[in-house]
């Protein structure tokens, strides 16, 4: 089951874990008031031990090993994964 990003009129936001089926069956749980999905990347809890920069023509431009689990951040407008 996927799980959704929600938001109400009021601002507040908040995740359910749905079936497909009942995507829509959700009010907010703070004011009860109707809910809209957020459209949200996938995979925003990223974590990285390398980071490969590559090219447009597929070639790689440098490699980076690190020996911690780096947390990344995404940009939501560009979609770009940065380290954080």
């Amino acid at each position: 089951m996927p799980i959704y990003e929600y938001e109400c009129e009021s601002g507040h936001r908040f995740e359910r874990l749905r079936s497909i089926e009942e995507r829509y069956k959700v009010i907010c749980p703070e004011c009860e008031e109707s809910v809209h999905i957020l459209i949200s990347l996938q995979g925003k809890h990223l974590l990285a031990e390398s980071f490969t920069v590559i090219g447009h023509d597929g070639t790689v431009l440098s490699k980076t090993q690190t020996t911690e689990r780096t947390p990344l951040k995404i940009r939501k407008k560009s979609g770009k994964v940065v380290n954080a």
